[in-house]
């Protein structure tokens, strides 16, 4: 095998912790179910959530409406549409609909 191309582990390639590359896994699974434009609408604003979560600590599998409560408010303040802001919830309501609150996956 040559040294030409980097290998998986290299570097600039993250490993997500457990719980972020599991909701990675079911976002995709989620939006596999939708059209085209509504699956790469939804996969921004999950992708977004799933942002929010990691830079407040939180583990996306196991956000409780107050969390969601303060995405949303960070949203507003920060000038998103309220279309945008509505279609997000929607897409989070979908996901936790679907999947239901997704027990935490426990680190090793």
């Amino acid at each position: 095998m040559s040294d030409r191309y980097p290998k998986q582990d290299a570097m600039f390639t993250p490993k997500l912790e457990a719980q972020f590359e599991r909701f990675a896994e079911l976002r995709e699974d989620f939006c596999i179910n939708y059209g085209y434009n509504t699956a790469r609408a939804y996969w921004a604003d999950l992708d977004d959530i799933l942002w929010w979560a990691a830079e407040h600590g939180k583990d996306p599998l196991a956000l409780t409406d107050d969390d969601i409560g303060q995405y949303l408010a960070r949203m507003k303040r920060q000038g998103y549409s309220p279309s945008t802001v509505r279609r997000r919830l929607t897409a989070w309501r979908g996901f936790t609909k679907t999947y239901g609150h997704v027990a935490p996956v426990s680190k090793p």
